[in-house]
């Protein structure tokens, strides 16, 4: 199977994509799991499978099913690091809910969390459900309230729409925003559904279009206030481009004139490296010479003090007189 396109509702909840996004997915995630009755829950479009992995731990006997055999990977290797006891209430598994025979017909609850905005039938795909859930069991669902324009997204809900394909087959309790998203709490009962336009229902929708419509607002004040920061700063720049380029051009000098430095600081070395082997070289002559005439010394007073040597002596002492006596 094609892997499709990930939503990676854990590593929201977790806070891996950021603090504010987490906050929000936390939000709508425990909405979902405190709505959970019963025991035995089939949660539709699973994703990466955080919803049925609390649940687990709460000891509920949850099944998750998702057509992306990457989501399930995921969920199944986030569940190994649960509990035993969480690891054998749950199960996942790759499977499309429209053509699965394998699913159970007596679900206390079913999950259907951003999913319904997927499907293009919506009809079928809800009288479906209606066949899974025990009669007097309950379907949870949320949407992206309003405009979410995902690739795979085939219908925007707001209220009507949504509240008209969930009423034909569910008698709906509660609607509930969740900000960016809409949550509705339906009963698989056969009470009709009382007035769905309430002006309770007109009320809460248009608390919820303020709450939307703030923080877009809130948003787009942000990034009017960022771009004309970014602005100011362009033109003093600008204004300071004259005095940037007189101070890059100093620099440069400055960094040629050290240059030169260097330079001459190597030539000034590299003479003195040599005046200093030429003063080695002359000590070291001189230590040759003091050697030399250290020895010759020694030969002479070795010389003097013997016999022979005194004879000696006096025989070159006298050779030297009767020289000298000869050129006179």
């Amino acid at each position: 199977m094609r892997n499709l396109s990930i939503d990676r509702i854990n590593e929201a909840y977790y806070g891996d994509l950021g603090t504010d996004f987490s906050k929000k997915t936390r939000e709508r995630i425990n909405w979902i799991v405190t709505h959970v009755e019963g025991d035995r829950i089939l949660d539709i479009g699973c994703s990466q499978g955080i919803t049925a992995i609390l649940l687990g731990r709460e000891g509920k006997k949850v099944d998750g099913i998702d057509i992306s055999d990457e989501s399930i990977n995921y969920a199944v290797k986030d569940l190994k690091n649960e509990h035993d006891s969480v690891q054998k209430a749950v199960t996942f598994r790759v499977a499309n809910f429209m053509t699965d025979v394998d699913i159970n017909l007596d679900y206390d609850t079913v999950l259907l969390t951003e999913v319904l905005e997927h499907i293009s039938d919506p009809d079928e795909f809800l009288r479906k459900i209606r066949k899974h859930i025990k009669p007097d069991g309950k379907l949870v669902v949320t949407v992206p309230f309003g405009i979410n324009d995902f690739i795979d997204h085939k219908r925007t809900y707001y209220y009507s729409l949504l509240v008209e394909h969930l009423s034909t087959y569910f008698h709906i309790e509660s609607v509930d925003y969740l900000g960016k998203w809409v949550g509705v709490i339906c009963k698989a009962s056969s009470q009709g559904n009382d007035s769905l336009y309430s002006k309770q229902a007109i009320r809460q929708l248009e608390e919820a279009f303020q709450k939307v419509e703030r923080e877009y607002k809130d948003q787009l004040e942000h990034y009017i206030r960022d771009n004309h920061l970014y602005k100011k700063h362009s033109e003093i720049l600008q204004k300071k481009e004259p005095l940037l380029d007189e101070l890059k051009l100093s620099f440069i000098e400055k960094e040629e004139y050290i240059r030169q430095l260097q330079i001459e600081t190597v030539e000034l070395l590299n003479r003195e490296e040599e005046a200093l082997k030429d003063a080695i070289a002359k000590s070291d002559k001189i230590t040759e010479l003091n050697r030399q005439i250290s020895e010759l010394e020694h030969r002479y007073n070795v010389l003097r003090r013997s016999r022979f040597g005194r004879i000696q002596i006096k025989y070159w002492s006298l050779k030297k007189k009767i020289a000298g006596r000869g050129k006179k």
